[in-house]
């Protein structure tokens, strides 16, 4: 009892003193905060916009020349539209992981006492200017999209068509005519484009340089770049320049946006000039005054048609407009800490009451966890999101409501059984039975010897740490662990024999020094590998310092533990010999008596994911119902309806991104599964994945595009149309809730792995110009087109009609994937009955690939 009593005492001393001293390392030795993640996280945000903006740009420059509606699948693969679309969907997509890895470290952030210049509120705030940046410019990001949907519609991608037929060859002559129209079109807002994104990435650059992300180059650098130019050093030299940095910038910025505000003509000019129309100057000037100009299209689809480039060009040009108000919002907010003298000196920053209160009342409640801040991130797979009661509490169809204290009691009784039922101790008893299969050698006698001399421990320890809740997962986190083993009993192996062979101390801590620096460095430009890197270190101060304790006291002291002394070309195929046996009981176990897979874990949270998808298009819903009624006015008051509502959108806006890269990392650790019988439908998923985020963005998009319905509604005058368009809008039904009725079907069906109800089918797409001109054939005429807010309904138009198109592929991949019931009666020869229907769909379901 003494001797257990010691060696606990040893061992919770020598936890402490490592805990005392990593802390003390980490707190004076290049200290590293919460704020400095979401510093670094901040300009990669603002680095990965101007890539974005680069790549868009690139794209609309291919367009000029270019066929814009041939197929990705045909000979032009490789061509330049194609490259420069994918190339632009990749920038989107890491504006989308960046924008959720830094909604994951604010909080951190946020809770922190720091010695800074930012306070809690600012971090916030620059959050918000971010999310205000970045969804108008994945609106216009969503160009190609918009041309590969058209181009499908039309029939313009099939590769088999007869030449001889006068219908296809009328359809070619129609699509040739729509490229070279787009062709000028793009031609002619080449410069003003250009310009327009040069001045919007100078402006990120201003940001970074005022709140101090990133050092302003200096004097050696500004003279080489410079002489660049010859013509610039002349203007330069003349203060006619005024760069990203200067306190004056943010003046310029306004001037060179209102400057392509009043260029937006030229485009409109030349479409107006290609449909036979005359455009008079009051249509610029003072549209209200101008008499209604209607589309002069012969048929109603050439209407449709004229109509569609006209609402794509203004949704071009009105994204590009709203990115640069945005970035003279984030401009205006960086210069205004320059001047209050928030940026003049750092000073202690401590959480304020509320924020303690919060965060003390969070510990008990339901709260997201961000993947980048859990222990095992890199094999979890996915952030530990709260999607809400609605979802999480289901109603007890078998117990009513307590109406006693007896009643109440009872129903805490019965919560103890829902907590020893629920997954995370299910999981718990799995890892402890996994521990314990390995544990029970040191309490047998015939095996106790053996597993003391063995280091039969370290399995046990493999086992601990390595497990996690679904298999896939586990799996790999078990193969980076033996991986991690081998490298570090190889880097032991050259650290020793390099230090002479016989284990000088100084050599060996230098060596060691030197390699966990440079596995570090790895570890850092490779979190995802970080299980490997750990492993890696440990392993190498065991090995190591084993030998070096052993050449310091002697064997005999060694051996006194009970342990065998090993040399260290034994120690190390030894250690690694026991981490592979933990990892071989623990994958045992992870799949005995049932596995929980990454793909059952994806599909619920999939279906989280559609309840969050219903949930944020309610909030969308509602936001312009109550634009469109004039209730938008308070919005300085936080506990006005209004501003609940925006706070409720950027969370769930915020979940769900954080959601869908959990459900993309679910999605990759399905690879490392076994699986029995038919194979996992992992491009369903991964395409059902890209439609959710797809909706999600252009329901964003709706709301943000109809802010402009709010000032009308809230404005006495200068607004008339604006004012008569949105009282006309009001009285249609812009929005519907069979959507939200549509994805919650959708969520439970998905999350329940239960077949669709019979017969759904999506929303019909809004058609709101055909309704709004059926009650007014005035209020869309073509000399209302620079209307404030007519581009804003544009964009609301074409945004409405492509989630509506992605509702139908939606339903038809989840079909796909759940079944659907079939109540269809054969009077003749039934085939089956309606019960075995459900039952062979339940059977099919993940069959298909």
């Amino acid at each position: 009892m003494a001797a257990g009593q010691a060696f606990i005492k040893r061992l919770l001393e020598a936890f402490l003193t490592g805990f005392g001293i990593a802390t003390a390392v980490n707190l004076f030795v290049f200290p590293i905060s919460a704020r400095d993640v979401v510093f670094k996280d901040a300009v990669g945000y603002i680095n990965a916009l101007q890539v974005g903006l680069k790549a868009q740009t690139a794209y609309l420059k291919v367009l000029e020349d270019k066929d814009m509606f041939s197929p990705a699948d045909e000979s032009s693969k490789k061509s330049n539209a194609t490259a420069g679309a994918e190339r632009l969907k990749a920038a989107l997509g890491g504006i989308g992981a960046i924008h959720g890895k830094y909604h994951g470290d604010l909080d951190f952030a946020k809770k922190e006492i720091a010695f800074s210049k930012l306070d809690a509120k600012d971090l916030g705030e620059m959050f918000t200017l971010f999310r205000e940046v970045m969804l108008p410019m994945h609106g216009m990001g969503s160009v190609a999209d918009i041309f590969d949907r058209l181009a499908k519609k039309k029939g313009w991608q099939e590769e088999t068509k007869s030449m001889d037929s006068s219908t296809n060859q009328a359809e070619k002559e129609t699509k040739a005519m729509d490229v070279q129209q787009w062709n000028e079109i793009f031609k002619a807002v080449h410069d003003p484009f250009d310009a327009m994104t040069e001045t919007l990435h100078e402006g990120l650059q201003h940001v970074l340089y005022t709140l101090e992300l990133e050092k302003k180059p200096g004097k050696k650098i500004l003279e080489s770049r410079k002489q660049e130019s010859s013509n610039e050093t002349d203007l330069e030299a003349q203060g006619g320049i005024i760069k990203a940095g200067d306190p004056a910038f943010a003046e310029q910025l306004q001037t060179n946006i209102k400057k392509y505000f009043s260029s937006r003509e030229v485009a409109l000019r030349i479409w107006s000039k290609q449909k036979g129309i005359d455009l008079p100057e009051s249509v610029f000037t003072n549209p209200s005054t101008t008499q209604t100009i209607h589309f002069e299209g012969k048929d109603i689809q050439q209407h449709r048609r004229d109509q569609q480039q006209l609402y794509l060009i203004l949704y071009l040009e009105f994204l590009l407009y709203s990115t640069g108000e945005a970035i003279l919002k984030f401009v205006q907010f960086a210069d205004s800490k320059v001047e209050s003298g928030v940026m003049k000196k750092r000073r202690l920053i401590v959480p304020g009451k509320r924020r303690f209160k919060k965060w003390f009342i969070n510990m008990f409640a339901a709260e997201d966890s961000a993947a980048d801040h859990t222990p095992d991130q890199s094999e979890t797979g996915a952030s530990n999101i709260y999607v809400g009661d609605s979802l999480q509490t289901k109603k007890d169809p078998e117990h009513l409501p307590p109406t006693n204290s007896w009643q109440r009691l009872g129903n805490g009784v019965r919560s103890v059984s829902h907590v020893l039922r629920s997954p995370s101790v299910a999981f718990g008893f799995r890892v402890a039975c996994a521990t314990m299969s390995i544990a029970i050698l040191a309490f047998l006698k015939q095996t106790q010897l053996f597993f003391v001399e063995q280091r039969v421990v370290w399995a046990m320890i493999m086992i601990a740490i390595g497990m996690t809740v679904t298999a896939g997962s586990g799996v790999f986190g078990f193969l980076a662990r033996v991986a991690g083993t081998f490298t570090a009993m190889c880097m032991s192996f050259i650290i020793w024999y390099v230090a002479g062979g016989r284990g000088v101390p100084a050599a060996v801590f230098v060596l060691l020094y030197v390699v966990i620096f440079l596995e570090l460095y790895f570890l850092l430009k490779f979190p995802r590998f970080t299980p490997v890197v750990m492993i890696t270190m440990v392993t190498q101060v065991l090995i190591l310092g084993y030998e070096l304790q052993v050449k310091k006291s002697g064997i005999q002291a060694a051996v006194s533990s009970g342990q065998l002394y090993y040399p260290i070309y034994l120690l190390g195929p030894y250690r690694l010999a026991t981490v592979c046996a933990g990892c071989f009981v623990g994958f045992i176990w992870l799949y005995f008596p049932y596995p929980i897979t990454a793909s059952s874990e994806l599909r619920k949270d999939l279906g989280a994911s559609l309840y969050l998808l219903a949930n944020y298009y309610s909030c969308v819903r509602t936001t312009i119902h109550m634009r469109l009624e004039g209730r938008e006015t308070d919005t300085a008051n936080k506990h006005c309806p209004v501003k609940m509502l925006e706070k409720a959108r950027g969370q769930i806006f915020s979940k769900e991104m954080a959601l869908l890269a959990g459900l993309r990392q679910h999605s990759a650790f399905t690879n490392f599964e076994f699986t029995l019988g038919g194979k996992f439908p992992k491009k369903q998923y991964d395409t059902i994945i890209d439609e959710v985020q797809s909706i999600l963005y252009y329901m964003a998009l709706i709301s943000y595009a109809s802010k402009n319905y709010s000032t009308a509604s809230n404005s006495l005058d200068g607004h008339k149309w604006l004012r008569d368009f949105t009282r006309v809008i009001h009285s249609v039904e812009v929005t519907s809730e069979e959507i939200t009725l549509m994805l919650s079907l959708l969520s439970a069906s998905v999350t329940n792995g239960s077949p669709l109800p019979p017969y759904l089918k999506a929303p019909a797409a809004f058609e709101l110009s055909d309704r709004l001109e059926a009650l007014d054939a005035d209020i869309l005429g073509i000399n209302h087109m620079v209307e404030p807010g007519y581009a804003s309904f544009a964009v609301t138009q074409i945004a409405s009609s492509l989630i509506s198109d992605d509702l139908t592929k939606l339903i038809e991949n989840v079909r796909n994937l759940v079944g659907e019931v079939n109540f269809t009666f054969y009077p003749l020869t039934p085939p089956n009955t309606s019960s075995e229907t459900l039952l062979a769909n339940s059977e099919s379901k993940g069959k298909k690939d």
